[in-house]
């Protein structure tokens, strides 16, 4: 007869489970005196993941609001294994092989996070603070990325499934690659949404209403910022044609002007324009800070591509 009890030290957390058994065993005459004895043995695994994320990197998307995140995946185990994760079609791993896996992800609104409570914050080094934000990061990644494993294996016995986290493989600059960035542009064209590669179709002659919006995610207020427009055709051979004054006119001035923007407001510009042949062109919006005290990063200034193509007007009946 044997009793065996279990004290583990540290586990989940470690990758490696240690812990000690204690049997208690008896037997035989002794058994009906009463006696027994005791035996305690150490036992020290080391836990291993069943997947491994050997690189991470980004890729920019067609819309501004999204990226790919590229995550090369190693199968450490003997057995086939498939890992599957949200907006991604499932991964097949023979046993030690190494693939890519991309995920298109919406980007994070990292700010929008919950801050450290004061009393916290006061008696926490610069360090701590800097890990339970990227802790934090790193949770709201995995909840979005729900990416998933499991062993295929015709024995029920070796059937296994579970989890796989990236917060411990992503670095500083794909965390900057994932982050919404502060300042987002909404361009409408005709009322319509543009971007993901939407093509805004109008009629020659016709105005073409033009709105831009920013809407201002940062926590201090941004601006003045002026916006110009330049409309141009993309050979696709490597030219682009911006010189169209015969081809596209503007319904008053090509430039706008946006005025401070407080955090979490937004601002909108108005315009329209006029294509005078038929043909695919395309807006080039450029923002410039008008304010000399400070340089705001190039990537807060990223607009979505603009895609019109402008077709004849349908001639009326009996004409």
């Amino acid at each position: 007869m044997f009793r065996v009890g279990i004290c583990v030290f540290n586990f989940p957390l470690q990758p490696t489970l240690e812990a000690v058994l204690n049997f208690r065993y008896s037997g035989g005459a002794g058994k009906v005196e009463g006696y027994y004895r005791e035996l305690s043995l150490g036992v020290h695994v080391d836990v291993e993941p069943s997947v491994f994320f050997t690189r991470v990197s980004t890729l920019p998307a067609t819309s501004t609001r999204q990226c790919h995140l590229l995550l090369d995946i190693f199968n450490p185990t003997e057995h086939e294994l498939t890992v599957s994760a949200k907006n991604s079609e499932d991964l097949v791993l023979h046993p030690s092989e190494c693939q890519r896996m991309a995920i298109q992800v919406d980007k994070f609104d990292f700010e929008s996070l919950p801050q450290l409570d004061q009393e916290a914050a006061r008696f926490s080094s610069p360090k701590q603070l800097e890990e339970e934000r990227q802790h934090a990061q790193g949770c709201q990644i995995n909840s979005k990325l729900d990416i998933c494993w499991s062993i295929i294996s015709f024995h029920p016995s070796l059937q296994r499934h579970g989890e796989a986290s990236v917060e411990g493989a992503l670095n500083q600059l794909v965390l900057e690659h994932l982050q919404l960035a502060p300042l987002q542009w909404d361009v409408l064209v005709n009322g319509k949404p543009c971007d993901c590669d939407v093509v805004a179709d109008c009629r020659v002659g016709d105005a073409v209403t033009l709105e831009v919006k920013l809407t201002n995610l940062n926590k201090n207020p941004v601006g003045p910022l002026s916006l110009t427009v330049m409309p141009y055709q993309d050979y696709q051979n490597g030219v682009q044609n911006y010189d169209l004054d015969e081809a596209v006119t503007f319904v008053g001035s090509n430039t706008f002007f946006i005025d401070v923007v407080k955090p979490r407001e937004s601002s909108v510009c108005e315009g329209a324009l006029l294509f005078l042949y038929t043909g695919d062109f395309y807006l080039n919006m450029k923002v410039q800070d008008d304010s000399a005290r400070r340089e705001l990063p190039l990537a807060w200034f990223t607009l979505p591509g603009v895609h019109v193509r402008a077709q004849d007007t349908p001639l009326q009946a009996g004409a």
